[in-house]
C-alpha cells in the first residue's frame, strides 16, 4: 500500500475547507506523468500507467485513510475495468466518467464513502517537461452540479491548486518525484549516481560495486537519457534538482 506523505493536519484540513464548494470530501495528491499525446516522456513505467503498478507507488498526499484505502482498492480492484481510466486527460480539470452499470461492487464503495463525483485535476510542476501535478477530487456533488460548480470557481480553484500543489512538491519532492516514487531506476543505478555525485571514478565504481567499467557507463548513459543530461555533471545536477538525491536517504 502506498504510504501517506507526513502533510500537517492543519494544512490538510485548510485544503478541504477552501475546496468546499466544490463538495470536495476527499483528495489525493501525487507527481505523474504528463498525459498529453507527443510529450517526450522516457518513464515507460509511468507512460504506460498499468494499474497494479500505479498502486505499487512509494508514496502520496491523502487527505485522509478513507481515501488512501479507496485508491488502493480501485487501482488493485476496479481501474483494469475502467476505460475512463486509460484516456488520455487534459491539463485542468476533468470530470471521471461514472462507473460501468456493471461495476456494482465499485458503485457501492463510493456511496459508502459519499463520493457522488470525481475529478482529476492536472497542473504543470517546474521539476520536469513530462511531470505533472496531480489532484484526485472525490465530492458528494453529482457530475451535473460538479460541472456548474467548476464552471463558476475554475479560476479560483485553479490558483489554490496551484498553490497547494507547488508547497507539496517543493515540500515532499524527495519521495514523490516519479523516477523514485514509480521504480523508474534500479537499485544498482541509484548507487552508481550516488558515487558519481560524491565524486568517485567509473574506475573506482566499478571496483567497488563488482562491475565491468563498460557496466558502469552503462547505467549512467541510461541515466542521462532519463534526465536529458549531456554529461555527468548536468546529470548529478539534475538528479539534485529534481530530489532524486535526497530520495536516496532513508525519510525521517
Amino acid at each position: 500500500m502506498t504510504e501517506a506523505c507526513s502533510v500537517p493536519t492543519e494544512i490538510i484540513e485548510d485544503l478541504l475547507s477552501q475546496l468546499e464548494v466544490l463538495g470536495v470530501n476527499g483528495f489525493f495528491y501525487g507527481i505523474g506523468a504528463n498525459p498529453n499525446p507527443g510529450q517526450d516522456h522516457p518513464y515507460k513505467k509511468l507512460e504506460k500507467r498499468l494499474p497494479l503498478k500505479m498502486a505499487k507507488v512509494r508514496y502520496a498526499i491523502f487527505s485522509d485513510e478513507k481515501t488512501r484505502r479507496l485508491r488502493d482498492t480501485y487501482l488493485k480492484v476496479f481501474a483494469r475495468h475502467d476505460e475512463c481510466y486509460f484516456e488520455k486527460k487534459a491539463m485542468g480539470p476533468n470530470i471521471w466518467r461514472q462507473p460501468d452499470s456493471t461495476q456494482h461492487q465499485f458503485i457501492k464503495l463510493l456511496k459508502e464513502d459519499d463520493i457522488y463525483s470525481r475529478v482529476i485535476w492536472l497542473l504543470p510542476t517546474k521539476y520536469h517537461k513530462s511531470w505533472v501535478n496531480t489532484f484526485m477530487l472525490y465530492s458528494s456533488l453529482s457530475d451535473n452540479e460538479m460541472k456548474v460548480a467548476i464552471d463558476d470557481n475554475r479560476d479560483k480553484i485553479q490558483r489554490l491548486l496551484e498553490l497547494y500543489g507547488e508547497y507539496f512538491s517543493s515540500k515532499y519532492i524527495h519521495l514523490l518525484n516519479p523516477v523514485y516514487n514509480f521504480h523508474c531506476m534500479t537499485p544498482t543505478s541509484k548507487t552508481i549516481l550516488e558515487m558519481a555525485a560524491e565524486g568517485v571514478s567509473t574506475q573506482r565504481i566499478a571496483k567497488t560495486l563488482f562491475l565491468s567499467e563498460r557496466g558502469v557507463i552503462y547505467h549512467l548513459d541510461k541515466m542521462k537519457v532519463i534526465f536529458g543530461a549531456n554529461n555527468r555533471a548536468q546529470l548529478v545536477s539534475r538528479a539534485f534538482q529534481m530530489g532524486i538525491m535526497n530520495a536516496m536517504l532513508p525519510p525521517t
